[in-house]
C-alpha cells in the first residue's frame, strides 16, 4: 500500500482529505494547533516553518504522495504581515518542495483563485496569466512556482471553499487565523438571528470541501500533474450564493442585507472575479456536486 502524508490535518480540506484517504493509502498527517485525533492515522504537531522538523518528519514517514493543505489563508492578515504570510506560503512550501524531488515523493499543493487579478469577464482557465493583487495572492502564486519546478507535482486551485468543520475542530484555534469558513460563519450568525452584511459585487464558482477533497484524490489517482482548477461550473455572487444556503437551511434569509465591497471597509484589495473554469478536470471524467447536493451535505453534517 502507498503511503500519503497529508500537511494540515486539523483544517477543513486537510480533514475531508484524511477521511478519504485513510482506507487508500496508509496516512500519515501533520497538525499545527488543532490535533484531529484520528483513528488508523500517524499524526505528527508541526509546524510548517519548521523547517529542520518539518524534513525530519518527511525522511522518517517516508510517503509516496505529500498534500500539502497548510496555508496562511487569512487575506486581511496577510495584507498587514507580508513576511509571515511568505514564510508559511512560500519558503515552507520551498522546502517542502525541495525534499520531496530530493526523495522523489509526488508533492500535491493547494492554491488559490487569488493569483488572478478578476479583471477577466469570464471564468479563468489554468492558462490565464496569473496577476496577484494582494500578499495572499502573491505568496500563494510564489509557492505554486517552487511546486512547479518538478513536473511530476500537482497544484489544485481552488475559488471559495466552504463546508461544515465539527465542532472538536472548528472550536479549537487555527494557525491558519481563519476559525470558520465563510459559510459555516453565516450559518452561525443566521441562527443567532442576526444580521450581516454580504458583498453583491464579489463572483466566485464556490466548491463544498469535500468535493474539493474528492478532486485532489482523483487526480492522484490517475496520475495527473501540473495546474488543475477544481470548482463547479457556476459563477454565483456572494450574496445570491448566501441566499440559496439559508434558504436551503430553512434558515432567515431576510437577515442577509446586500451591500458593496467598498462598504464592507476591508483593508485589502480582492478581485471581484473569482470564478473559475474546471473544464480541464471535467475531461478526466470528474462529475462536481451541485450546489443542492453540497448544501444537502452540511444539512447532513450538522446533525453529527
Amino acid at each position: 500500500m502507498e503511503k500519503i502524508f497529508i500537511c494540515g490535518i486539523g483544517g477543513l480540506v486537510g480533514s475531508k482529505l484524511v477521511e478519504l484517504c485513510k482506507d487508500k493509502f496508509e496516512t500519515f498527517g501533520s497538525f499545527n494547533l488543532r490535533d484531529p485525533n484520528f483513528n488508523n492515522v500517524k499524526s505528527f504537531q508541526l509546524d510548517i516553518t519548521n523547517h529542520e522538523k518539518l524534513q525530519h518528519i518527511i525522511k522518517e514517514t517516508r510517503p509516496d504522495i505529500i498534500i500539502n493543505a497548510t496555508a496562511l489563508n487569512n487575506v486581511d492578515y496577510c495584507e498587514e504581515h507580508e513576511n509571515e504570510a511568505n514564510e508559511v506560503n512560500v519558503k515552507a512550501v520551498s522546502i517542502l518542495s525541495e525534499i520531496s524531488n530530493l526523495l522523489n515523493i509526488k508533492l500535491v499543493h493547494l492554491s488559490t483563485d487569488s493569483v488572478f487579478d478578476g479583471t477577466k469577464k469570464e471564468a479563468y482557465h489554468e492558462l490565464d496569466h496569473p496577476n496577484p493583487i494582494n500578499n495572499y495572492g502573491r505568496s500563494k502564486l510564489l509557492g505554486e512556482n517552487e511546486v512547479l519546478e518538478f513536473k511530476n507535482n500537482l497544484v489544485v486551485r481552488a475559488s471559495v471553499l466552504y463546508g461544515w468543520l465539527p465542532k472538536s475542530l472548528s472550536s479549537q484555534k487555527t494557525s491558519s487565523l481563519k476559525q470558520i469558513n465563510f459559510a459555516q460563519w453565516l450559518i452561525s450568525k443566521l441562527k443567532l438571528k442576526e444580521k450581516v452584511n454580504i458583498t453583491s459585487e464579489e463572483f466566485s464558482s464556490p466548491i463544498i470541501a469535500d468535493d474539493f477533497a474528492k478532486s485532489i484524490l482523483h487526480l492522484i489517482l490517475n496520475k495527473k500533474s501540473g495546474i488543475f482548477h477544481s470548482a463547479p461550473s457556476l459563477c454565483i455572487n456572494r450574496y445570491d450564493f448566501s441566499i440559496k444556503l439559508a434558504n436551503y437551511l430553512n434558515l432567515d434569509s431576510s437577515l442577509i442585507i446586500p451591500t458593496t465591497t467598498e462598504k464592507l471597509g476591508r483593508g485589502v484589495t480582492t478581485a471581484n472575479n473569482k470564478c473559475l473554469n474546471s473544464t480541464k478536470l471535467i475531461n478526466t471524467n470528474y462529475k462536481f456536486l451541485t450546489l443542492d447536493e453540497s448544501f444537502a451535505l452540511i444539512k447532513q453534517q450538522m446533525l453529527i
